[in-house]
């Protein structure tokens, strides 16, 4: 596991002791924006792999995979990039930056979406230092279930 899993990893097990602690409850949107500024930013170091919060996107495009019904772009949760202030915009203002993570979530449910695994392993497969989760987490006090799954070169590892 490399230096961005194992942080995402930590942190998302953090994020499920605090809902369980705490008893939070909310939606998608909610958990995604409490996960992002409550346990990755304050992960921020100037000598690791996530160094400033701006490297942190929720809700912003990505550089689709190509194929017949679909767009130039998709949204994503919540994207990681490998420089602060990233997106995917190029100086020719095509998509051609890639992120280095991606993390897909599902909340109130224990279902983890296979169409997001499927994308995240379709986008892994064409770049080595891509990780992605998919992740669903159904917060409902001490009987909080948080499941992810992991993507990197195209393999799909369920936790």
């Amino acid at each position: 596991m490399d230096a961005l899993e194992e942080l995402i990893a930590e942190s998302l097990r953090e994020f499920t002791a605090f809902i369980i602690r705490t008893g939070w409850r909310g939606r998608e949107r909610e958990a995604v924006s409490l996960y992002a500024f409550g346990f990755l930013v304050p992960r921020c170091r100037p000598d690791g792999v996530l160094r400033e919060p701006t490297q942190i996107g929720l809700d912003v495009a990505v550089p689709q995979l190509p194929g017949p019904a679909r767009k130039a772009l998709v949204c994503k949760d919540l994207v990681i990039w490998p420089e602060p202030a990233g997106n995917c915009w190029d100086e020719a203002g095509k998509t051609t930056r890639k992120p280095i993570a991606v993390l897909e979530w599902k909340a109130r449910t224990e279902s983890i979406s296979t169409y997001d695994e499927q994308w995240l392993q379709e986008f892994s497969a064409e770049s080595p230092t891509f990780v992605g989760f998919a992740i669903s987490i159904h917060p409902r006090g001490t009987a909080t279930t948080l499941t992810a799954s992991r993507v990197r070169g195209g393999v799909l590892t369920r936790a």
